[in-house]
């Protein structure tokens, strides 16, 4: 009976941290409340002990929450560890500074985009956190992890996969995704346009290592007020010579 009690709150803990962690803004406990399905008194018990240990931080003037320190410093321990390491900040600030526009680093991660580097000299309410997930179907690095996985790990995927529709712009019909992720590798990068959020528009190109396997994928977004799509398309020769000098460093060849 402990066990079960100690796994339930384990597994509700979870469930709001994820949560926070995916949303795009500070959310209220009510809109944890909401969107977790949890009770009030759940909820509240819930965000006490995850303030307590600094896995939750929670704005006292605002009255929101927001991930805490103690969940992104294990997340840059776990990023640490591996090679990864190899890329730097001036590598992203390098591209930021060419293009003019923000820049973020990602992993996959569960089926999902984990970003785990930025640069943000155009700050936006939207803008990539640290730690901050994003679905596959709906990001331009999303559609790159896509294309490198295999035929297997595609199908895996599209047989779990919601395609959930965020905007207008969203693909969420599997045969319209499959055509466009089957490009990306040909191009050399991917293209996201107001599919996430109606406001941004981004490309992505990989980063592989020495036997073509893809490690990270790099990313140049905007705020759509700054940037058209053609605009941000005619980056992309940009972004590809920063993902292949990066991913030389890993032991693949430059063309």
């Amino acid at each position: 009976m402990v066990r079960d009690v100690q796994s339930s709150i384990v597994e509700k803990s979870v469930r709001v941290v994820d949560l926070l962690a995916q949303a795009p803004n500070k959310m209220n406990q009510l809109e944890i409340m909401q969107a977790s399905g949890l009770s009030k008194s759940s909820v509240y018990r819930i965000l006490s002990i995850l303030v307590g240990q600094g896995l939750v931080q929670f704005d006292e003037r605002e009255k929101l929450y927001s991930v805490g320190p103690k969940l992104i410093s294990w997340a840059r321990a776990a990023w640490q560890k591996t090679d990864l390491n190899l890329i730097e900040d001036q590598d992203l600030a390098s591209l930021s500074g060419a293009t003019g526009f923000n820049v973020a680093v990602s992993v996959l991660s569960d089926a999902s985009v984990t970003f785990i580097r930025t640069h943000i000299p155009k700050p936006y309410k939207f803008a990539i956190k640290v730690g901050g997930q994003s679905e596959l179907h709906c990001t331009a690095a999303g559609k790159v992890f896509l294309a490198y996985m295999t035929d297997t790990e595609q199908a895996a995927y599209y047989a779990a996969a919601k395609l959930e529709k965020f905007t207008e712009s969203t693909i969420t019909d599997e045969d319209a995704l499959r055509d466009e992720v089957g490009v990306v590798r040909k191009q050399g990068y991917a293209f996201s346009n107001r599919e996430e959020f109606w406001q941004i528009r981004g490309i992505a190109a990989p980063i592989l290592d020495y036997d073509d396997r893809i490690l990270a994928a790099i990313s140049l977004w905007s705020p759509t007020h700054y940037v058209s799509a053609e605009g941000l398309v005619a980056l992309a020769p940009k972004l590809m010579d920063a993902a292949a000098e990066i991913s030389a460093r890993f032991g693949r060849l430059l063309s």
